[in-house]
């Protein structure tokens, strides 16, 4: 069972435009005393995750490259695979996790962790697939365009309210200054033009160092270094989650030893994991592989996102199963789009292997 924070947390609201479709409304998240004293590793959730989904596992711009893809050499093997029925495990849209969680109502609820520039076609493919239809909230790690340039489309959600009246969104007072000037119309609804058909959402701020609630389900905000800024050289913040011990840091390249204090006792560990070689900005795969073998204790799984199109899915799953004879403990893998995860079945293989 899957093990979490028990946390109590209240909201108050306060409307900042009327719009054409809908009201805008910010919430302002606020938290007990008991979200700040209580301990990693003695909570059960009522609410607990019963499967995940990766949506996308690739960097920012994604895999296939059209460079690849249109060069006569035809010199990236990862790349041209993706034109292959077998080598569509290759294909990688930008990171986004789907967390279903069992609610008290009866009814499964789907949170989804960032919105990037390629959400919608990944929500295409995989929605029917998974035989999903609402979107109940939206949390966001950090202003990137891989993280929240696909807020726009979420108009396919609610216009007319079509699917659901509205989405929740969960993010930072930084991330929601960016989608302010980025798309200011879905903020503020009297900036609208043309038709004015927007999406319609309900926008929860979330303090990066408090622990908050999504739909009875606790995430703890992971802090964590991801690049830097080029002007100050102070580090650039992305903010991963921890929920019901599964830690999901997608964009990353330096965990700050409080942090990690935090990962630890994660079952699942989901780390990004560019390519092989070290960057400024995200983990290299050893990187990704060193952090899961010094947690005590490793956990279950360790899943690897977030790849350049240096990587083949196929040649890193069988060195991850070469490493894994040699350090049993240590499973790692490489996540793919569309792999859904059974969290009930953790121990048995219950995985969903779209390809």
């Amino acid at each position: 069972m899957i093990t979490d924070l028990d946390l109590s947390c209240t909201t108050t609201s306060y409307e900042i435009s009327v719009g054409r479709h809908y009201n805008s409304i910010i919430h302002i998240a606020e938290w007990s005393k008991t979200a700040e004293t209580s301990k990693f590793d003695h909570f059960m959730s009522s609410n607990k995750v019963t499967e995940i989904i990766f949506l996308g596992t690739g960097t920012s711009s994604g895999v296939p490259v059209i460079a690849c893809l249109t060069d006569p050499e035809q010199n990236c093997e990862t790349c041209m695979s993706t034109l292959t029925p077998e080598g569509e495990v290759n294909v990688r849209r930008n990171t986004s996790l789907l967390v279903r969680v069992n609610h008290e109502d009866g009814r499964v609820r789907n949170i989804v962790i960032d919105c990037g520039k390629t959400f919608y076609v990944s929500a295409l493919k995989w929605w029917p697939y998974h035989k999903l239809r609402q979107l109940d909230a939206i949390i966001l790690t950090h202003p990137h365009a891989d993280a929240i340039n696909g807020l726009d489309d979420l108009r396919a959600w609610t216009l007319n309210k079509v699917i659901q009246e509205y989405i929740p969104i969960y993010l930072t007072n930084n991330t929601l200054e960016a989608v302010k000037t980025l798309f200011p119309y879905i903020v503020d609804a009297k900036q609208a033009t043309g038709g004015g058909d927007l999406p319609a959402f309900q926008w929860n701020l979330i303090d990066p160092n408090r622990p908050f609630t999504v739909e009875g389900l606790e995430f703890i905000p992971l802090p964590v270094h991801h690049g830097k800024y080029f002007t100050t050289n102070e580090p650039y913040i992305y903010v991963g989650f921890k929920f019901d011990n599964i830690t999901y840091i997608s964009d990353c390249n330096f965990i700050p030893e409080d942090i990690l204090t935090k990962v630890q006792g994660s079952k699942i560990l989901i780390l990004d994991a560019l390519n092989y070689q070290e960057h400024s900005s995200h983990f290299s795969i050893d990187q990704a592989i060193n952090i899961s073998r010094n947690l005590n204790p490793i956990p279950n799984r360790t899943y690897l996102t977030g790849f350049s199109h240096a990587v083949d899915h196929f040649k890193l799953t069988n060195e991850m199963k070469q490493l894994q004879l040699n350090e049993p403990l240590l499973w790692v893998r490489p996540a793919h789009d569309g792999l859904k995860v059974i969290i009930d079945n953790l121990n048995k293989e219950q995985e969903k292997k779209i390809i």
